[in-house]
């Protein structure tokens, strides 16, 4: 079973990652190659954990300067040479130098990933605590649990990470992932379940809301 669902690589040098991808493997983690930061989707990148490796001061001032641009730095692991300045403003992100010693990859890996799991236990809806990993809601009061779909955390797990909220179309592409065009009533249904579950009336949301057709997530 894979430990972490979201572990990128942007490596130049491909034999690099799939001899890292042997290794990971073995520890219970699944890992995939993207071509560069600029390919990856924004819901993709905030929820996981990636690992550059940098090969010039030059590239690592242009990763830096668009995770900035995005607010995402906690989640990054940067593989370089020694003779490469890291950035001198405050930066927060993990950095190793070649030669690469696999068991301080897997030791931040291993940081980070526990980093995300009390992130999302952080996360409350009224007196329900999120629990993202194990798929379900706890109630703060009396420890009693609600199990979530995959359909139903995707969805959570989404919508937390879209500030600005999101729209039934980015709902549909990026929790459904599908093709096809899918029936509207399809993820209403989905929405009225989750409410189900998550609201102490359905019927008048207070949680999962919808302002000018963007959906949002109250904490608290």
């Amino acid at each position: 079973m894979t430990k972490v669902k979201n572990l990128i690589a942007i490596f130049k040098r491909n034999l690099l990652f799939f001899e890292l991808q042997k290794l990971l493997k073995k520890e219970g983690f699944k890992i995939n190659l993207e071509k560069d930061f600029k390919s990856l989707k924004k819901s993709n990148f905030q929820n996981s954990i990636i690992i550059f490796e940098i090969t010039s001061e030059n590239e690592l001032r242009n990763i830096t300067s668009l995770l900035k641009k995005n607010q995402n730095s906690s989640n990054c692991i940067f593989i370089m040479n020694k003779k490469i300045k890291p950035p001198t403003e405050n930066f927060n992100f993990k950095t190793l130098n070649h030669p690469l010693m696999f068991n301080d990859l897997l030791r931040y890996i291993k940081t980070l990933e526990k980093t995300f799991s009390e992130e999302k236990l952080n996360v409350k809806f009224g007196n329900k605590l999120y629990d993202h990993h194990n798929a379900k809601l706890i109630n703060d009061t009396n420890g009693d649990s609600i199990k979530l779909t995959d359909l139903e955390n995707k969805l959570i797990n989404f919508i937390l990470n879209k500030n600005d909220g999101c729209t039934k179309n980015e709902i549909l592409k990026n929790v459904w992932e599908h093709v096809a065009k899918l029936e509207t009533h399809t993820m209403e249904s989905l929405i009225y379940r989750l409410r189900k579950k998550i609201e102490d009336d359905p019927n008048q949301p207070r949680t999962l809301i919808q302002i000018n057709k963007k959906y949002y997530l109250n904490r608290g």
